[in-house]
């Protein structure tokens, strides 16, 4: 979720109104990535304003227990942990839990490979109220990272690669004050695979909530560590602008409200590009295996040293080949 004094009027608003920019139904037998299991359902969309495909993702999640509401964060974390091309970007914001910072998408889960901090453009940043070296205790901050904070979010990434979930570290737990620096964290290198928006002054994700029509989501006042969810629920994330790209269109209240999902895309990546190999050890398995930058590899026996993604009977895994 997304506050700022400036935008509160206009969120306030249009809390009471319904999203109806654009229009789905989800059709939960099309779901193809599942997190969990059980009789429950819920679905997740996400939609990137990247300059890409335009394409609303979607994935599911399931669980058992009637009397249990899991939470928006509940589902988003299972799937970005279980499924392989969605990259959750959060943080500990204080006593309503935590943020989307960001998200990724990507074939194989390779985007941790290709995220990266910018600290010096982060403390030009004016907007920015975190200080990195001296404690801004206005706003409750208590400690600083100093000239460690490079290293603290690098490690972060690195750690990301098992988790697909980048849990920024300069949170509001550590610090008593979170470091609202999304903007700063960028993706690099070529990867045509890849999706990736991050922000919170120039842009953020907005959360949308309801059910199986999108005519029923409306925005959230609530961040997803509140959300409570139950049988046939749909959480909807979209990149919104808060900057316009031409400098001559006027954002539409902070919410992004009149922009229109785009068609849902229940398959996602098709692998059938990539070639097919076997194992050395059982001739029968058929495996598909990349590089981390996403180039296809013919045979374990032929790689050279690095990590690679392998995907096996509908599960993968990271190979180290030293």
């Amino acid at each position: 979720m997304k506050i700022n004094k400036s935008h509160s009027l206009s969120i306030v608003l249009l809390l009471i109104v319904t999203f109806s920019a654009g229009s789905f139904v989800i059709q939960w037998d099309k779901i193809e990535y599942w997190a969990g299991s059980g009789s429950n359902k819920a679905a997740l969309v996400v939609q990137f304003d990247d300059g890409g495909a335009e394409k609303a993702y979607v994935w599911g999640y399931r669980w058992t227990d009637d009397s249990v509401h899991p939470s928006g964060e509940d589902m988003f974390r299972a799937i970005a942990t279980e499924c392989p091309d969605l990259y959750l970007f959060t943080q500990f914001t204080g006593p309503m839990g935590n943020t989307v910072c960001g998200i990724g998408y990507s074939d194989n889960n390779t985007i941790s490979g290709y995220i990266e901090y910018d600290f010096d453009s982060a403390r030009e940043d004016p907007c920015i109220s975190f200080n990195w070296f001296s404690a801004n205790t206005l706003l409750g901050q208590t400690s600083v990272p100093g000239w460690d904070t490079p290293d603290l979010c690098e490690d972060a990434i690195k750690r990301s690669v098992q988790t697909h979930i980048l849990e920024h570290p300069i949170d509001a737990r550590n610090y008593g004050y979170a470091c609202y620096d999304y903007d700063h964290w960028h993706k690099f290198g070529d990867l045509p695979s890849m999706r990736w928006q991050a922000g919170w002054y120039k842009g953020y994700w907005s959360y949308w909530v309801g059910a199986t029509d999108s005519e029923s989501l409306s925005y959230s006042g609530l961040g997803y560590t509140s959300r409570k969810l139950s049988d046939g629920s749909v959480d909807g994330w979209k990149y919104t602008r808060l900057e316009s790209s031409d400098d001559s269109d006027a954002v539409d209240g902070y919410t992004g409200a009149s922009t229109p999902w785009h068609d849902l895309d229940y398959k996602h990546f098709d692998s059938s590009g990539f070639d097919q190999v076997t194992t050395d050890d059982d001739p029968a398995c058929v495996q598909k295996i990349w590089r981390i930058d996403g180039t296809p590899v013919q045979s374990l026996s032929d790689a050279t040293p690095g990590l690679y993604i392998v995907k096996e009977n509908g599960k993968t895994r990271k190979l180290i080949v030293k």
